[in-house]
């Protein structure tokens, strides 16, 4: 599972919440509000872009993944990615 891990970032740089990033970012708080409940299912590159920019990171500092061995055993008997 992929998971963004912006509000954690957020608060080690000092921004408490959704509104003080959409801030400091300029990106639009609707946006910074799905990034802080992680709820996002999609992020653009120029968002990205911003929030290293603001939060002083590397792309992939914003993500966290986890590994789920059965995940890629039901993709392929669903026919789904992974399958051939």
């Amino acid at each position: 599972m992929i998971r963004l891990v912006v509000r954690e970032i957020a608060r080690r740089e000092g921004i408490e919440n959704a509104n003080a990033l959409a801030q400091a970012s300029g990106l639009p708080y609707e946006t910074c509000r799905r990034l802080w409940q992680e709820k996002a299912t999609m992020v653009g590159l120029s968002t990205i872009e911003r929030l290293c920019n603001v939060l002083h990171v590397r792309p992939g500092q914003l993500f966290d993944y986890e590994y789920e061995p059965d995940k890629g055993q039901r993709l392929r008997k669903s026919g789904g990615k992974g399958s051939k």
